[in-house]
């Protein structure tokens, strides 16, 4: 059975947009460096690399509710306080957090990012968080934080009538009122 409810943008979409604006800031061959983090049959990348891993949601206000008479839907729309943790590691990580964290508060991200699924709002300074590997060397990590306000919107099926029965046996002025 599916689910009538529908909600859009959906998680992966966010993702996606947010993955595709990262990309873009690297050169093309890049893109295969910068993966999804947190996720089964996903090996460590090589030499310098991204993962993406979504972060905390916050709703920042109540839902509102519009409907549909004619779709005979109900909408909810709830804006969200969102943020993604980068993790960079690599030779380059710190000059990949710094693009990444200089390049998110930018106009030219806005306009990239117009009538997409998420709005950035600002980025947290780059931590540097050096890992220490399997082999017990020393690997350089930075990790910046993408806050961002994702509008999404639950759409359910709504019954509506068209018209209520009237009866007029009773006229109201003559009600008894005691």
């Amino acid at each position: 059975m599916s689910n009538p409810v529908t909600l859009r943008p959906s998680e992966d979409e966010v993702f996606d947009t947010l993955w595709g604006w990262v990309a873009s800031l690297f050169d093309s061959t890049l893109a295969s460096q910068i993966a999804k983090a947190d996720q089964n049959a996903t090996s460590t990348l090589y030499n310098t690399y991204a993962l993406i891993r979504p972060g905390v949601r916050e709703p920042l206000n109540q839902t509102i509710r519009t409907y549909d008479s004619v779709g005979q839907t109900v909408s909810n729309e709830l804006h969200t306080g969102y943020w993604y943790q980068v993790d960079c590691y690599g030779p380059e990580a710190p000059d990949w957090a710094n693009t990444i964290a200089t390049m998110w508060r930018t106009m030219w991200t806005m306009d990239a990012l117009a009538g997409m699924a998420l709005v950035p709002l600002y980025a947290d300074v780059p931590q540097q968080l050096n890992i220490v590997n399997g082999e017990g060397q020393y690997e350089q990590r930075y990790m910046v934080k993408l806050h961002a306000q994702v509008n999404q919107l639950a759409t359910a099926p709504q019954q509506f009538f068209t018209e209520a029965p009237a009866t007029t046996a009773t006229p109201v002025d003559i009600v008894p009122l005691n």
